[in-house]
């Protein structure tokens, strides 16, 4: 067999889209999710993603025996250009009235939804990440600043936290057409509906096949 596709490097050009599905039933121990239909949004600027990674040792016979890591949650700041109101009130979990949403000093637990963003790799390829299970976070970050005669669109930042489901312990399900195992028709198939099983991606491309995919 070759090893010529291990040496190949596809470089990553930039971010497309995000994509914002809202979870419509919660997810429980032997319970799947469920998701109202999908918002695809051409606003992205930056992704930066931070994790809480840990790793457990175990010594034995003065030798490191096993190394054990685990990560439970990723948080993730995305600069955009601007959320449609009625997109963040929804993430916010608020309902307007006559144009108005009131913020309260309660504790309460945000809404959960599906975040995705799309990428773009060298030679047409895509690269896709579904966060099945994600909140806004309640760490607020904005700044409203005056305008300039020179005219320029600031970004502005949204701050989002993802866990891992109740029902399969996944958090993120990552798709790259660069890789051998996926096939022409796969991108479109992965972003059509938020990706957080196995056995459901499984369902959703058929049967296997060799045959490497190619970009939108």
């Amino acid at each position: 067999m070759s090893n010529l596709g291990k040496q190949d490097v596809f470089y990553f050009e930039g971010l497309d889209d995000i994509l914002i599905a809202m979870m419509k039933t919660p997810d429980a121990v032997d319970q799947a999710p469920t998701y109202d239909a999908i918002v695809r949004l051409p606003i992205a600027t930056k992704i930066g993603i931070k994790g809480n990674g840990s790793a457990l040792e175990k010594w034995a016979s003065s030798k490191m025996f096993r190394r054990v890591s685990r990560e439970t949650k990723h948080e993730i700041g995305l600069d955009h250009v601007g959320i449609p109101i009625e997109v963040m009130d929804e993430l916010k979990g608020l309902i307007a009235t006559n144009g108005v949403t009131f913020g309260k000093t309660i504790s309460r637990e945000f809404p959960y939804f599906a975040f995705g963003f799309i990428g773009n790799v060298e030679g047409g390829g895509k690269k896709v990440v579904w966060y099945p299970k994600t909140q806004l976070s309640n760490v607020i970050d904005e700044e409203y600043v005056t305008a300039e005669e020179e005219t320029k669109i600031d970004d502005v930042t949204a701050n989002f936290v993802a866990n891992g489901l109740n029902c399969n312990n996944v958090m993120y399900a990552s798709f790259d057409t660069n890789r051998d195992t996926a096939k022409a028709g796969d991108f479109e198939k992965f972003i059509q509906q938020p990706v957080y099983d196995e056995e459901q991606w499984i369902n959703l491309v058929g049967a296997p096949s060799n045959t490497k995919g190619g970009g939108e």
